[in-house]
């Protein structure tokens, strides 16, 4: 005889042992107001007693988990992205907080999808890292709905959302200065995306220590990151070439990295750089590379920090202070000119 199955209890099993409907259960178990705290206990009880465990991942695909918050970022290949993402989801596990995390890759349909999907659910909040400025009208009706936003490295401006990023310029302003130390004039900048804020601020940076050190700027910017390569490898064959890099982001300098190696230009020698963003094997590289390191981890715990407070305080959030600037770090390596990393 095939062996009978045992019952699993159910939500309905906890509802008939109280004496009570199961929408009732039901508050009790996602922590709404208007049951009383006699029927708190005796529905906890019952649940105790029949070992009742509600299916999570049902509810949430129904839309009915509270404790659940929205993260989207560009790429999850990005070591920069990633480690924030680890460092959110760590966070929220350890408020109790499931993370539904979305990586849009750069789509602007996408990330319309991914906020459209976030907007049908019961989403507590949304932390993002904007892709693309068309998203705004999507974050301001969840805004309107009273979702809690905290952008993350990117900002957009003009939404009603909390803000954590870096200081962008002085971090930028310290490399291109560390470039210009070395004797360089001919420094390039180089990157994509300067729609966001970050991008901007690196930029205005860059401007700032060219101008203080009476140089000319002198910009290459993209408006994807497929056209880097292409676009650089131009400016590295022309009779002007530039002997310095300051590259954006991590991409940029992946691709930045490529084409030296492409055109047998050797680093520090030939062309120095100094890319915005560290990343784990810059120091393995055949030549180390300098770089503007961000916090990423703890980037992504103050932006998770910021939003569980938010959510936490709900009405009473005016009193939470919505932006938080991160410092960044210089660190020196052999890409720049350096002979050997300083001693610290």
């Amino acid at each position: 005889m095939p062996r009978r199955l045992k019952h699993v209890p159910t939500i309905a099993d906890v509802a008939r042992e109280c004496g009570v409907g199961s929408m009732t259960v039901s508050r009790v178990m996602n922590g709404k107001k208007h049951v009383s705290a006699s029927m708190t206990k005796r529905v906890r009880a019952a649940i105790l007693k029949l070992g009742y465990e509600p299916n999570e991942a049902a509810r949430i695909l129904k839309g009915q988990l509270p404790r659940t918050i929205g993260l989207i970022i560009p790429h999850l290949a990005d070591p920069f992205f990633s480690t924030c993402a680890h460092a959110v989801q760590q966070l929220a596990i350890k408020h109790g907080y499931m993370t539904l995390l979305f990586a849009c890759e750069g789509r602007t349909n996408t990330e319309a999808e991914e906020l459209a999907m976030m907007k049908s659910r019961n989403i507590a909040g949304i932390l993002i890292v904007p892709s693309n400025v068309s998203s705004d009208s999507q974050l301001k009706e969840l805004r309107t709905r009273g979702v809690p936003i905290v952008m993350l490295d990117r900002t957009l401006p003009d939404l009603d959302a909390g803000e954590v990023m870096v200081e962008n310029r002085e971090g930028a302003h310290k490399a291109v200065s560390h470039l210009i130390q070395h004797g360089h004039r001919q420094i390039l900048c180089v990157g994509y995306d300067r729609k966001f804020n970050s991008i901007g601020q690196r930029i205005a940076g860059y401007r700032e220590a060219m101008s203080q050190a009476g140089l000319k700027p002198q910009l290459l910017i993209v408006h994807r990151e497929s056209s880097i390569a292409p676009q650089l490898l131009k400016r590295l064959r022309s009779a002007k070439r530039p002997t310095a890099l300051f590259t954006l982001n991590n991409v940029t300098t992946t691709s930045a990295l490529h084409a030296l190696q492409r055109e047998n230009i050797i680093v520090p020698r030939d062309v120095a750089i100094i890319g915005f963003d560290d990343f784990d094997l810059a120091s393995l590289l055949a030549v180390p590379l300098t770089a503007v390191r961000q916090p990423a981890a703890e980037l992504g715990r103050s932006a998770a920090r910021l939003l569980l407070d938010w959510i936490r305080l709900g009405a009473h959030a005016e009193y939470l202070s919505p932006r938080v600037v991160l410092p960044t770090e210089l660190i020196i390596r052999q890409s720049c000119g350096c002979e050997s990393p300083p001693k610290i």
